[in-house]
């Protein structure tokens, strides 16, 4: 049973999940700013996004099963091994989309009528590898969303703060998203799989991950202008542009050592230091 828990976990990459919670989490704390926080509605965001990210993994791993088989790189996924079944892949992303949208129910009927739309971005960007060279940035709609998305459910409605936040997201995601497509370039070439780096090389990859993370950058100080966010704010931001820096170092030359290192740890500590920054300017306010 614990193994088996541990390869559903795997199959949905749950360890990575800290990449998704932060940009929606500092969104919650911008509006609880305003209508008073409440740890109901904190548990159940947190549960409607961690479903929502688990059904978007789960559909991933479905529909690109037969790429993943030809990729070196993901050719020992779960799907592919046998350690997770074709019924159990289904069964994991209709019950993760069930508690979705159960959560819901609580929340503004508005979220519940613009769901549609959550998940209709979680289905197709599977398929964007296959036609478009922009799937990098169709992965960043996701965070786009998000942030706005848990004020609508709390208030009905959402604020330029909160559409900021889901901007900044778009950017940070796509960016790394773009470095990260790096390990796929040879296999992206022979298989005819859409990505900026098969197609404009490793140059003008790093230029628009560069690109993408300092408006993530220019955004996030932005809101904190915007919202007139304790000094403890801006310290936050001074780690996180270094963080940056950073990553960016790191990435000068390239290996698949260091791309991992800038993906998981980098944007590991980055979301941390963004949540962290967040909770603590506003509860200093």
């Amino acid at each position: 049973m614990i193994f088996k828990l541990k390869n559903y976990l795997e199959f949905v990459q749950f360890k990575h999940t800290i990449f998704a919670l932060p940009f929606a989490l500092s969104s919650y704390i911008l509006v609880s700013k305003k209508i008073g926080f409440d740890l109901t509605d904190l548990t159940l965001i947190m549960i409607a996004l961690i479903n929502a990210r688990i059904f978007g993994m789960s559909i991933n791993r479905i529909l690109d099963v037969n790429i993943d088989k030809k990729n070196p790189r993901t050719n020992n996924r779960g799907l592919i091994i046998g350690s997770i079944t074709q019924k159990g892949a289904l069964f994991i992303s209709l019950l993760s989309l069930l508690i979705f949208y159960t959560t819901l129910i609580y929340f503004d009927n508005l979220a519940f009528l613009l769901s549609p739309i959550v998940i209709a971005v979680f289905i197709i960007y599977p398929l964007t590898k296959r036609f478009t060279y922009l799937c990098h940035y169709f992965l960043g709609i996701v965070y786009l969303i998000a942030p706005p998305a848990v004020e609508i459910a709390l208030t009905g409605k959402f604020s330029l703060e909160t559409f900021i936040l889901g901007l900044a997201g778009f950017f940070w995601v796509s960016g790394f998203d773009l470095i990260y497509a790096i390990l796929d370039i040879d296999f992206d070439l022979k298989n005819n799989i859409y990505s900026i780096p098969s197609k404009f090389g490793l140059r003008t990859t790093k230029i628009l991950a560069s690109i993408s993370h300092s408006i993530t950058l220019i955004l996030i100080f932005l809101i904190g202008i915007i919202s007139n966010l304790n000094p403890i704010y801006w310290i936050g931001c001074t780690i996180i542009l270094l963080l940056f820096l950073r990553e960016h170092m790191i990435l000068k030359n390239i290996t698949q050592t260091n791309i991992n290192k800038a993906f998981f740890d980098m944007n590991g500590q980055i979301s941390i230091i963004l949540m962290a920054t967040f909770t603590i300017s506003t509860i200093l306010q």
